[in-house]
């Protein structure tokens, strides 16, 4: 128990380290992105993975864009923030199994947040190559950078829905980001067809 605490502690300082080294805008970012994969997967109903994922209050959801720098363009970053959990994974793997996941999680979503379903031109896996993790950010991250062009829910949905059967694969876009209002209009019946097994 003592060694899973240490580990804990450990990460945790780690992170917090390296989160305060972000740029504020990209760190800001990065938690919207994670609040809102936190509420796709709560829509598919995989409260289940969030439990297995998060470590007390650390969510492994809120790091997609580690190592970024502002201004900077293309997945260039993606091997930075995948690195940087790999190494935390050799450093506390052998002291807590909840390390372990945490980092591994935190590295899938670092690298194949930029890999959607379909076509990408940044892509290094696609379809269901692509964990979990890193398609539910995928979709996350770009519904953030279009709610900061300006475009409300509805005009997002509409961007994307033009993109479902290709970059999202076969996946119903209202579905995965319908929450508040949305969320009362929307059936999330084939959520598990499209994103999960």
């Amino acid at each position: 128990m003592e060694q899973t605490n240490q580990a804990y502690l450990g990460l945790r300082q780690a992170l917090e380290t390296a989160a305060n080294a972000m740029d504020p805008e990209i760190r800001a970012h990065s938690l919207r992105t994670g609040q809102r994969m936190e509420t796709i997967l709560k829509e598919m109903d995989r409260q289940d993975l969030l439990d297995l994922w998060n470590w007390g209050d650390l969510s492994p959801l809120n790091y997609h864009d580690m190592g970024k720098i502002p201004g900077e363009y293309g997945t260039g970053h993606t091997e930075i923030g995948e690195i940087f959990f790999k190494r935390l994974h050799q450093l506390f793997n052998q002291k807590s199994g909840q390390a372990t996941i945490f980092t591994s999680i935190a590295a899938d979503i670092c690298r194949y947040h930029h890999d959607h379903y379909g076509e990408c031109q940044h892509e290094s896996a696609k379809g269901r190559d692509i964990p979990l993790a890193g398609r539910v950010c995928a979709v996350a991250n770009i519904w953030d950078h279009l709610a900061l062009d300006g475009l409300r829910p509805c005009q997002i949905l509409a961007r994307l829905e033009l993109q479902s059967g290709g970059q999202y694969g076969a996946l119903n876009t209202p579905q995965l980001f319908a929450h508040g209002q949305l969320a009362k209009q929307v059936s999330f019946g084939f959520i598990h067809r499209v994103i999960l097994l």
